[in-house]
């Protein structure tokens, strides 16, 4: 049996695209197998928001080739739509987008694979660039991927064109799934025996706009199953509309991940995000009005083109105003064929490595804060993994916790995985989970 390995690089949507494919290759006899492990062919999904991406991408092709020299290594992702000679260079031997898998079933050396599985391969690299978004309104096909929550891509692409983004240009515009099909692989999901699913797409909050329909519109249908949880939001999402939606569905996750990017409305206007501080401020302080103890995580670039210390000072303070449970913090970097690339004012790179760390710091001591507001409370806790002696899992508000409890450490009680348990949370520890003990 011809064994397949994946490994996935940058968003939601690019764990539903792997998951994809390596469904394909499951109903043509391949085994799936570890990303660490000697496999036939390699799939890399690669991401290129960041240079960091790009870096990681090329590095894990080199590392498949080590794995098994002999193997396939077929490459997908965005870096491969925007720079598909790159991912050949560093050692893909086929090239092809996750989204139409025939790219990769009809490519000559995933045939001869089939056919021939110790030839040594050539290298193929199929047209990418300027492609029109292919058609994700196809049924999802299923393979045992061992997660606890389940991957829902709504919609692809993005027509929002912030300044330094290259989605656009990899991903194209706005193509949403139709709400039925939507609505049935959820109940799917639930058959196949999952308590959480996650809504993802490029930009979930466009979601229906290319057919007359809207997220709100799709979160209201939603009664199944036990947790929904939204992909990342803009805070211009958060209107009427959708907050009536998520009053009206208890089951949708007090978790919003509502994207900044910088806390300075100067540095958001030269961005093109379209919105002010505090626009996204109310946007926060409604959901937090209709879901109490929610958690806030966010995204924010810092050395941004023309970032000025004083506008530092305000993204600083302002991420302090808020009190996110998580940031993810990136310095910026230089897209190719974006228009902040060219601006001026560019930040030296020890400026924004100094930045960076700073709001860092911040971002730890407001993930503390946020976690000793939790202690003592008892929580539902959807389990999904034993590490050390302890299970693990996550809270509605996707706090990580680690529970023990009577027979737990022994190994006596019953397996818990997949299972929503409450747990009574007593501390936090240092790497930014609880702990906590099953009542």
């Amino acid at each position: 049996m011809l064994t397949a390995a994946a490994y996935t690089l940058g968003c939601k949507v690019n764990q539903y695209e792997t998951d994809s494919v390596l469904a394909e290759l499951v109903k043509r006899g391949f085994a799936v197998t570890g990303f660490g492990q000697r496999a036939d062919i390699y799939i890399i999904n690669t991401c290129t928001v960041t240079q960091t991406g790009d870096k990681k991408s090329r590095q894990m092709i080199r590392r498949a080739r080590r794995l098994n020299p002999l193997a396939r290594v077929a490459v997908c992702g965005c870096l491969a739509r925007l720079s598909p000679e790159a991912v050949k260079t560093a050692g893909a031997d086929i090239v092809f987008d996750a989204r139409d898998i025939n790219g990769l079933l009809c490519d000559e050396i995933f045939k001869r694979l089939q056919a021939e599985p110790a030839a040594l391969p050539e290298a193929s690299c199929s047209r990418l660039r300027g492609q029109a978004v292919p058609n994700v309104n196809e049924a999802r096909v299923w393979y045992d991927q061992p997660r606890a929550r389940a991957y829902i891509k709504i919609q692809d692409g993005c027509d929002r064109f912030c300044s330094y983004c290259v989605v656009p240009n990899a991903r194209g515009l706005v193509k949403s799934r139709p709400l039925e099909e939507v609505l049935n692989e959820i109940k799917e999901c639930v058959n196949r025996g999952y308590k959480e699913v996650v809504l993802t797409g490029i930009h979930v909050g466009s979601y229906g706009k290319d057919f007359n329909s809207s997220l709100p519109a799709l979160i209201e249908l939603i009664d199944l199953p036990e947790r929904v949880r939204l992909g990342s939001v803009e805070p211009y999402t958060v209107d009427d509309d959708f907050l009536r939606a998520v009053r009206n569905r208890p089951n949708l996750c007090g978790h919003f991940h509502l994207s900044l990017q910088s806390g300075c409305d100067a540095t958001l206007k030269r961005m093109n995000r379209r919105y002010t501080t505090d626009e996204y401020a109310e946007a926060v302080k409604r959901l937090r009005e209709i879901k109490p103890g929610a958690a806030i995580t966010t995204d924010i670039i810092v050395g941004f083109p023309g970032e000025t210390d004083d506008d530092f000072d305000k993204s600083i303070n302002f991420v302090k105003r808020v009190g996110f449970f998580r940031a993810h913090v990136f310095e910026y970097s230089p897209r190719e064929n974006t228009p902040a690339a060219a601006f001026e004012g560019q930040i030296p790179a020890a400026v924004k490595m100094a930045r960076g760390s700073q709001m860092r710091e911040l971002a730890s001591a407001l993930t503390l804060d946020f976690l000793t507001e939790n202690i003592h409370k008892t929580v539902p806790v959807l389990f999904e993994t034993r590490k050390n002696g302890f299970w693990e899992g996550h809270t509605e508000n996707y706090i990580t916790v680690r529970a023990r409890g009577e027979g737990l450490d022994s190994g006596k009680a019953a397996c818990l995985y997949n299972r929503v348990m409450d747990v009574r949370l007593l501390n936090a520890a240092r790497d930014g989970a609880m702990e906590g003990i099953l009542i």
